[in-house]
């Protein structure tokens, strides 16, 4: 008898975990058959975890940052920005230059591969993300153009 019981609550169980996955007339999005309330709460609280973690995150960063000028036999860009981003571990100096030497080696890989000529107009490094460091040169300049963001931790050194 335990059986048919059990087999009938799974029954239910899926039948109400997959109709939760199909979209309704007017949503693009699946409908939840949870009280609105808990799904606003969820939201923020997963809101809330991401903003505390890059806070977090961001005080441990660093970036290195390079303004270059690139030229081929038949194009030119100008201000074309190269980041790379490293976790400080306490050794700031070290850390820069691993950042900076990151760059460097992109750098020799664009002229090898892309470009002729290239020229380094400026050259930023700073205790932040480059995400965030990014966003406050594109606020000042906004004919900047980002080439990447290189993560210098996981490049050999």
């Amino acid at each position: 008898m335990r059986q048919p019981i059990r087999t009938l609550l799974l029954h239910a169980l899926f039948v109400l975990c997959s109709s939760s996955l199909f979209a309704g007339r007017l949503s693009p999005r699946p409908i939840f058959l949870f009280h609105k309330k808990l799904a606003a709460t969820v939201k923020n609280a997963d809101a809330n975890l991401n903003l505390s973690k890059n806070t977090l995150n961001s005080g441990r960063k660093i970036c290195s940052c390079q303004i270059l000028n690139l030229q081929s036999a038949n194009y030119q860009q100008h201000k074309v920005a190269v980041f790379a981003e490293k976790t400080n571990y306490g050794h700031i100096s070290s850390d820069f230059g691993i950042a900076k030497g990151t760059i460097e080696r992109e750098k020799k890989h664009m002229k090898l591969f892309f470009y002729d000529k290239l020229t380094v107009v400026d050259h930023l490094s700073e205790t932040t993300d480059c995400r965030s460091l990014y966003i406050r040169l594109k606020s000042t300049d906004q004919s900047l153009v980002m080439y990447d963001i290189l993560d210098a931790d996981s490049r050999k050194k």
